[in-house]
């Protein structure tokens, strides 16, 4: 419908220009919720009404008149309303077009974009927020590449921050544990889970604690032995965990920059060099900021301070660095590469080393960079954002730094008391409860996912008990990765979400599963039918054969079909990834009720059985797609 949609602007703004001042670029289409306004709807005699200022209705008038006859036998134009233009599709011009172009994919595009994603710190084990981020990330990267963008995923570590010191000051001085003892923790990701709660603890109680712990960083900062290398194997050994349990959802990444990296690189003082050259960054005024440089954050009218007047940089340098990095403000500087680690299909995972890599990669510049950090980092990514836009003042329209924000995860109470966690009479009550490792109700990543596997296995079992325990394994593995991340994204990015199982994994309702059902059973059917069947699929036949009931029904699923990739740029542009999920959930429901209604297998007359199966393919086709851009696999059997 996309492509329909701009063959159809292109056509118009050729027939119009002689009479109106009008780009194919501002003429945008609608699908009307009712077909008496016709199939595709456009409001620019509206936009033109400003400029020629004239009544919408009279321009509206004029183009029709331009317009008519010009889109036949495809669609006929007419006038609605104050000024609306519409078209009103030929139904079965409207089913061939749509199964020519089954396989049609967006066109490719030249503008590299990077999303940044997950940049968990690696002090621990991934906990149930982190698998919101991702899932938001890997989501937003299949949908940009499914478009047609080249995409790059990124995650950033932050291994020499100071909740690395935490468990590094921990696992030596608090549990007095050397080296050689460290490197023998089997499992150092959930050791130091604990760990990490203790420390932190320690140090809210014990003012020393904390000044030991300072020292810690700045021995890691200096690459002062013990605690560096120390900091070095927790860092790799953490990430090497949090890669494995996001991979276990589908979540993968080309490139791991680690912060290290930038700070031996000296990416800032790079960085320091542009920003001063363009006034941006300035020593301040301020007596209480005597010495320090700082940038002027305009929307709040404040300095923020960048390097602070004993010359250390503060955390938005290394963060301004690394993004003037990601767009290609250092020319001729990169960072080494090498390889980190392989996932099972032997994809390379690459990360930055500044002491040298053999691995020769072209990553970035990125034309746009998206980072999906939480709200509460807000304040640092709008300080970027205008840099960026000072720094480039023709793109502040593109916005080439997008801060994709998202709320946090809670839980219900349901849900803590199934994890067997602490719950207060006070939460009880209430309709989420906050994760807090200070209260013990704090959820890692991988235990959550085990839990809805668990869960998700004894369902399959009753439903499929004749299968192999190995294949019901497999299903229920699926099941329980649709069920998570359909459930990280269905919400509005900018609303907390509160985690339950039970509402996770229903296989009715506004669920994963409900979805994967849908296409499961729909492949089901299509497996029943034989060879004659797929071959009157690509029979030529009218659907005016239906009766108006089918009719209407028929040609709703179409127009909801063929408009999936403008839901997809409409949440892309929204920053809001539950418009993918919500459009997902509003096809499946109509197709369900669709097929409740007219049977394909048992249909006798075989005019009606063609068309019934072209729309099956048809469905299947498009919702194989949403299922992949939300990263929910498909099982064989449900």
């Amino acid at each position: 419908m996309k492509e329909l949609m701009r063959e159809y602007a292109l056509r118009m703004s050729e027939y119009l220009k002689p009479e109106f001042p009008i780009q194919a670029d501002e003429i945008l289409f609608t699908i009307p919720p009712n077909r008496r306004y016709g199939d595709l709807s456009t409001t620019l005699p509206f936009l033109l009404a400003k400029r020629l200022k004239e009544k919408p209705v009279d321009i509206g008038r004029r183009m029709v008149a331009r317009l008519s006859g010009k889109f036949t036998p495809m669609a006929e134009v007419s006038l609605a309303g104050g000024g609306f233009v519409n078209f009103t599709l030929d139904r079965h011009r409207f089913l061939r077009y749509l199964m020519q172009n089954i396989q049609r994919r967006p066109e490719p595009r030249k503008e590299r974009i990077v999303v940044e994603h997950t940049s968990i710190n690696p002090n621990k084990a991934a906990h149930i927020g982190h698998l919101r981020n991702a899932c938001l990330g890997d989501t937003l990267a299949r949908s940009l590449k499914y478009l047609g963008h080249p995409v790059e995923v990124q995650n950033y570590i932050d291994d020499t921050g100071i909740q690395v010191a935490d468990v590094v000051w921990g696992l030596l001085h608090m549990l007095e544990m050397t080296p050689a003892q460290i490197q023998e923790i089997p499992d150092p990701a959930a050791m130091l889970w604990k760990v990490y709660a203790r420390v932190s603890r320690r140090i809210a109680e014990d003012p020393e604690a904390e000044k030991g712990r300072n020292r810690v960083h700045q021995a890691i900062e200096s690459r002062r032995e013990p605690e560096y290398g120390v900091a070095d194997w927790i860092s790799r050994k953490v990430l090497e965990d949090h890669l494995r349990v996001m991979a276990s959802i589908a979540i993968r990444y080309d490139l791991l920059v680690r912060e290290r990296d930038i700070i031996e690189l000296d990416f800032f003082t790079r960085a320091a060099r542009i920003l001063t050259q363009e006034g941006i960054l300035y020593e301040s005024q301020d007596p209480e900021k005597q010495g320090c440089r700082v940038i002027r954050y305009r929307h709040e009218d404040l300095e923020k301070v960048v390097i602070r007047s004993n010359g250390t940089a503060t955390y938005i340098a290394k963060d301004l660095a690394y993004t003037f990095w990601k767009v290609g403000r250092f020319q001729n500087e990169d960072f080494p590469y090498r390889e980190f680690s392989r996932y099972d299909d032997g994809r390379v995972i690459l990360t930055t080393d500044f002491r040298g890599g053999s691995e020769q990669r072209d990553f970035g510049p990125a034309r746009r960079v998206f980072n999906v950090i939480d709200v509460r980092q807000s304040y640092l990514q709008n300080i970027i954002a205008q840099v960026l836009e000072d720094l480039e003042p023709e793109s502040a329209q593109t916005r080439p730094f997008v801060h994709f924000s998202y709320e946090m995860v809670a839980l219900t109470p349901r849900c803590v008391r199934e994890l067997d966690l602490p719950l207060s009479p006070e939460d009880e009550g209430k309709p989420w409860v906050e994760v807090s490792g200070r209260k013990g109700i704090a959820v890692k990543a991988e235990d959550l996912i085990a839990q809805l596997v668990a869960r998700s296995r004894e369902e399959v079992d009753k439903r499929n008990p004749d299968l192999a325990a190995r294949t019901r394994e497999d299903i229920a593995v699926q099941i329980a990765v649709g069920a998570l991340r359909y459930f990280m994204i269905k919400f509005n990015a900018r609303a907390v979400i509160a985690f339950d199982f039970k509402e996770a994994l229903a296989f009715e309702g506004d669920t994963g599963p409900y979805l994967q059902y849908t296409l499961v059973r729909l492949n089901s059917i299509l497996r029943k039918l034989d060879g004659a069947d797929q071959e009157a699929a690509r029979v030529d036949v009218d659907p005016s054969r239906m009766d108006p009931k089918e009719s209407a029904d028929y040609f709703e699923l179409l127009l909801q079909l063929a408009d999936g990739d403008n839901r997809i740029e409409s949440a892309l542009e929204n920053q809001d990834l539950s418009g993918i999920a919500n459009h997902a959930f509003a096809f499946c429901q109509a197709f369900n009720r669709y097929y409740h209604g007219y049977p394909v297998v048992s249909e006798a007359d075989p005019q009606l059985r063609c068309l019934r199966i072209q729309l099956l393919l048809l469905v299947r086709e498009r919702m194989g797609r949403l299922l992949d851009i939300m990263g929910i696999p498909v099982p064989e059997r449900m």
